[in-house]
C-alpha cells in the first residue's frame, strides 16, 4: 500500500484576496451561507474551516467554481456543502483512440457498467458505459453541478489496458446540504441516501475482545494502512476486482479477505481504545459501505476466492454503532447474499451419490451416507451444487476457506453467532480447522501465522459452537 496524506487547497499569499473571496463579499446570500455552515460546525463540536476552492486527496483534485465549505470525516474522506460546481478534476479522464482513462461515477448504483475506464474486464467486457463517467470533458465552461446529497467517486487507471485491476487509485467526494458534524462516518457511496446516520461518539468498544496480545501479530498501524484509502464494492460480481484501485485494496477477494481478516482479530487484542480507534473507524467505515451496497440489492454471490470477507465488518458495524437495521443484513434467514454462508452446508441424505460435474483436470467425489449431517463447503453450491465434492483436494476449498477462517474466529469471539444466524458455517469452520491445523505449513492456501495462533489461543474463549445447531428458516 501506498500511503497517500490528503491535502486541502486553501492557502492565499499574505495580504492577497482570492477571486472567490471577492465574489463572496458582493453575494450577501453566499456569505449568509457560509456563515451558517460555519455555525452549525463550530456547534456541532468540530472546527469551523475556510471555505475551500480544491480539494485533494489519493492523488486525485477536484477545483470548484468559487469556495465552498468543506471538511473531512472521521475516516479521512472529504465532504463538501452543495450544490457546487466542479471545473476540474485531476488527472484528468481523456480518450485517446478507443481508450477513455481516470472517470468519475456519481452515486454508483450495484451494476456491473462502471463509467471509470473503458479498457476494464479486459477480454471479459465491455463494461465500460461512457454515459456512467460524469468526469469527462469537465471544465470552467462546462462544469459538473453536483446536488447536495451525492457522492462522486473520482478514478485514476492504470497505463495497460486490460490490466487487472484496471484502477490505481480512486477518491470519494461527498455532497451535503450542511456540514459534517465533527466525529460523523461517510454515508455509503452506493445510492442515493446520504443522511448522515453515524457518528465516531457512538462506537461501543465494549463489544470488542481485550484479550493478551499474542506472538507473532500483525502490527497495528500496518493494518490500518490497509484500509487508509475506501474499497470499492459496487460490482459484487467476480469482475469488480477489476475495479478494486491497485492502491487502495488488493484485487481479488482471497487477499481482501485476509486484510480484512488480520484487523478484525487485531480488535480483539488488548490495545486501548485510542490505539484501537483508527482501526475501529476505517474498519466500520468498510461495513457502512457494505450495507449501502447490500442495501442497493448487491449480493456477494458462491464465486470462488472472489466474494468472502464482507458479512463480518457490516455485523462489528452494525455490533459497535448499535444500528439494528444494518445488524439485521448480516441476518442469513433475512438475507441470504454473502458468500460465506452461500457456500456452506449440511449434507443431507438428498446429496448422497448425486451427480457432481467432470471437469478435465478436477477431481470431485460423491458424498456417501456417513456424511449425512457433515457441515461442508461447496465453491457455487447455493447456485449450482454440482461443483460440490467431498474429497478436501476438491478445487478452491484451499483458496476460499483460510481467509474466511478469521472472520469466523472474530465473530465467535464476539459473540455474534446467532446475529449471523447461519450455523453450517460456524460448524463446517471448526471442522476446517481440525483437518487443516496441522497441516500446510505456508502458501497462499494455507491458515496464516496470526490466524493460527489467535484460532488456537482463543477458540475455546469464543464458546462452544452456536446455539442448538438449528438451522434458519429462510
Amino acid at each position: 500500500m501506498h500511503a497517500s496524506h490528503p491535502a486541502r487547497n486553501t492557502e492565499r499569499p499574505a495580504g492577497s484576496e482570492s477571486a472567490s473571496w471577492r465574489n463572496l463579499r458582493a453575494a450577501p446570500g453566499l456569505a449568509t451561507r457560509l456563515l451558517i455552515a460555519v455555525v452549525l460546525l463550530a456547534l456541532a463540536g468540530g472546527s469551523p474551516l475556510p471555505g475551500a476552492n480544491s480539494l485533494s486527496q489519493f492523488g486525485i483534485t477536484w477545483t470548484f467554481d468559487q469556495d465552498y465549505p468543506s471538511g473531512q470525516f472521521a475516516n479521512g474522506d472529504y465532504w463538501v456543502v452543495g450544490p457546487v460546481r466542479v471545473i476540474d478534476i485531476k488527472p484528468g479522464s481523456e480518450t485517446t483512440g478507443d481508450r477513455t482513462i481516470n472517470g468519475s461515477m456519481l452515486n454508483p448504483v450495484v451494476d456491473t457498467k462502471q463509467g471509470y475506464d473503458s479498457a476494464s474486464y479486459g477480454q471479459y467486457g465491455p463494461g465500460y458505459d461512457p454515459s456512467l463517467n460524469v468526469g469527462r470533458g469537465v471544465s470552467p465552461a462546462a462544469p459538473l453541478t453536483l446536488p447536495a446529497g451525492s457522492s462522486l467517486i473520482s478514478a485514476i487507471s492504470e497505463e495497460p489496458a486490460g490490466n487487472r485491476p484496471q484502477l490505481r487509485s480512486a477518491a470519494i467526494l461527498t455532497i451535503l446540504a450542511a456540514p459534517a458534524p465533527a466525529g460523523s462516518f461517510r454515508p455509503p457511496y452506493c445510492g442515493a441516501d446520504k443522511t448522515l446516520r453515524w457518528n465516531k461518539a457512538q462506537l461501543d468498544y465494549s463489544k470488542l475482545r481485550s484479550l493478551p496480545k499474542p506472538r507473532p501479530r500483525r502490527d497495528l498501524a500496518e493494518v490500518e494502512a490497509y484500509l487508509e484509502r475506501p474499497w470499492l464494492e459496487h460490482n459484487p460480481d467476480w469482475t469488480g476486482r477489476y475495479l478494486h484501485p491497485s492502491e487502495n485494496q488488493p484485487d481479488y477477494g482471497r487477499d481482501m479477505a485476509l486484510q480484512i481478516g488480520e484487523a478484525l482479530l487485531s480488535l480483539q487484542l488488548d490495545y486501548s481504545e485510542a490505539e484501537k480507534e483508527k482501526l475501529l473507524i476505517r474498519l466500520v467505515q468498510y461495513g457502512i459501505d457494505i450495507y449501502g451496497v447490500a442495501k442497493a440489492g448487491g449480493a456477494w454471490l458462491d464465486l470462488g476466492g472472489h466474494n468472502q470477507g464482507r458479512k463480518m465488518p457490516l455485523l462489528l458495524a452494525a455490533t459497535v454503532l448499535g444500528d439494528a437495521d444494518m445488524l439485521a443484513y448480516g441476518d442469513a434467514a433475512k438475507h441470504f447474499i454473502f458468500q460465506e454462508d452461500l457456500q456452506t452446508f449440511y449434507v443431507a441424505e438428498t446429496d448422497v451419490g448425486r451427480e457432481l460435474a467432470a471437469v478435465s483436470g478436477e477431481k470431485r467425489e460423491p458424498y456417501i451416507a456417513a456424511d449425512i449431517g457433515m457441515a461442508e463447503w461447496g465453491i457455487r453450491h447455493a447456485s449450482d451444487p454440482r461443483f460440490d465434492g467431498r474429497n478436501w483436494d476438491v478445487p478452491y476449498r484451499l483458496v476460499s476457506c483460510p481467509c474466511t477462517l478469521p472472520h469466523v474466529l472474530a465473530a465467535r469471539l464476539m459473540g455474534l453467532e446467532k446475529q449471523w444466524n447461519w450455523p453450517a458455517l460456524f460448524d463446517y469452520y471448526d471442522r476446517f480447522w481440525e483437518v487443516e491445523n496441522a497441516s500446510r505449513a505456508g502458501g497462499a492456501g494455507s491458515i496464516n501465522a496470526f490466524t493460527r495462533v489467535m484460532w488456537s489461543t482463543y477458540r475455546a474463549a469464543s464458546g462452544g459452537p452456536p446455539g442448538d445447531g438449528a438451522r434458519p428458516v429462510r
